[in-house]
């Protein structure tokens, strides 16, 4: 992790989104708004627990696949709460994706706020809560939300032209001024103390790191006690739109000179 300060504003910079988890841990229970292509919603140690499950059912140590998986989880949480490993460790056996559910289910988060680009329609997580889906919120302590156009579009069904302009306007006032919304109509106050998280990935184009009128996103930019930008190298190339040329150094330095200048 590499810490910058920009005008009085620190600004923690991982390569894996997981890696946040070593500033976040020190943020005392915050919000967390993260700006990022897809939701990251995955339960803790998913990856780790199933393929430790199905080594240890393949060798006659368990016979029960799902609830060794569960187990293995629950120990890892466990042994990061009782201070037998470190956050360092938790990140060895924690994929890029699952560190949201890691941080509420240890308290070192409140709530999470996700505008993605890559919607879910369910979720087998029960910390999670889709936006837009057909479920009741029940504070729930990760909310995503996948808007598949900008506010106002009237289509019937959201299309090709659709998907390039949610990518065009990701930071345009129009979107965050919507998402900001939500967020407080779920958490009243969820911007009193919070975190801004961006992962570069959610840049598909490069008009989308030049915004016409983003004055909501420097308003989130000032009033975050700290952010945290994952450069997620090779998800900045595979969800970039066709014929775009961004990469993670050059959304990093854009993110930059946005932040140098909401907080000068």
């Amino acid at each position: 992790m590499n810490k910058v300060t920009v005008n009085k504003k620190n600004i923690y910079i991982v390569n894996s989104h997981n890696q946040v988890l070593e500033a976040w841990k020190s943020g005392n229970r915050l919000n967390v708004f993260s700006l990022d292509y897809h939701t990251d919603t995955r339960r803790a140690f998913q990856n780790y627990s199933y393929w430790r499950a199905d080594s240890e059912v393949k060798s006659g140590l368990c016979d029960n696949h799902g609830l060794r998986m569960k187990e293995l989880a629950e120990q890892k949480i466990s042994q990061y709460l009782e201070n037998l490993i470190t956050i360092e460790q938790v990140n060895d056996n924690l994929k890029h994706d699952e560190h949201l559910d890691f941080a509420v289910r240890t308290e070192m988060i409140d709530t999470v706020f996700i505008l993605s680009s890559n919607s879910n329609a369910s979720s087998s997580n029960p910390n999670v809560h889709i936006a837009d889906g057909q479920d009741a919120y029940n504070n729930h302590r990760i909310i995503e939300f996948s808007p598949p156009c900008i506010p106002g579009c009237r289509k019937a069904a959201h299309d090709e032209e659709c998907r390039t302009m949610r990518a065009d306007y990701s930071i345009e006032d129009v979107v965050l001024d919507d998402a900001v919304s939500r967020a407080e109509s779920f958490r009243a106050g969820f911007f009193d103390n919070y975190i801004l998280d961006i992962d570069c990935d959610y840049f598909n184009t490069e008009r989308s790191l030049n915004p016409e009128r983003c004055e909501t996103f420097k308003k989130l930019i000032r009033e975050s006690e700290f952010i945290t930008i994952a450069l997620e190298p090779e998800c900045v190339k595979i969800c970039r739109h066709e014929g775009c040329r961004l990469i993670s150094e050059v959304i990093l330095a854009g993110l930059i000179s946005k932040i140098e200048a909401a907080c000068r």
